[in-house]
């Protein structure tokens, strides 16, 4: 067994996300030099962020916070491109390492009392088999001892993709998502809500307006990257 694993090791190597790299660790994502040079985003001291302004008059929302910016071309492109499209599990779970070192001791985390996420219009996931946002959650529910309601959301408007967007089409408001009837039971619940990167905002909006409306919900989001 180990030798056919050095054998492989050999013809197939683990590389780099960010620069393609051959990395020693299986478990790696990156090799050091892309690790070292991840543009994090630095935790804020109080809850007015820039993030959170972008919601102010659409949304209430407790806190706001993201792993990584986002930009094109960088490793948090590469990155999210190979968890979304490529089914690169172990990415999702190296973004929720990064946010529980980043946000350990952060309210986000202390307040929050169940996760959430965007869910996939159910046609789209068949296809795709996969939502990228599974592992990254699953991974924050584990270690934060947080219920995960993947299906709290479903999606009721099929969409095309938000990168291939402009910025007038992504704010159109369309009811994107209902909140599943399994779940009418729970009442007064803090939510932490994720996504995978956030740029305007308008389907997180979306989809916040979706749990609290009619509701005494409370909702936080967290997102692996931010465009500023």
């Amino acid at each position: 067994m180990w030798l056919f694993k050095t054998v492989f090791d050999l013809f197939y190597p683990q590389l780099c996300y960010g620069c393609n790299a051959v990395i020693p660790k299986q478990s790696d994502a990156l090799c050091p030099t892309c690790l070292l040079h991840l543009p994090f985003i630095p935790v804020a001291v109080s809850d007015n962020t820039e993030m959170k302004r972008r919601f102010y008059g659409k949304l209430k929302v407790t806190y706001c916070a993201a792993v990584l910016y986002f930009s094109k071309d960088s490793v948090t492109q590469k990155l999210l491109h190979e968890l979304k499209y490529k089914n690169q599990q172990n990415i999702g779970v190296f973004f929720a390492e990064l946010a529980l070192k980043q946000f350990k001791n952060n309210a986000v985390f202390i307040e929050t009392q169940a996760i959430v996420c965007i869910p996939l219009h159910p046609s789209k996931e068949r296809k795709r088999g996969y939502n990228q946002l599974a592992a990254f959650c699953t991974e924050l529910s584990n270690n934060l001892n947080l219920p995960f309601y993947k299906d709290y959301l479903i999606k009721v408007h099929k969409s095309g993709s938000q990168t291939k967007k402009n910025i007038f089409q992504r704010a159109k408001k369309t009811t994107e998502f209902v909140v599943n009837p399994k779940y009418n039971y729970l009442k007064s619940t803090h939510f932490l809500l994720i996504d995978d990167v956030m740029t305007t905002g308008s389907t997180l909006e979306n989809a916040g307006n979706c749990i609290l409306k009619n509701t005494t919900h409370k909702i936080s989001i967290l997102t692996m990257a931010y465009t500023r």
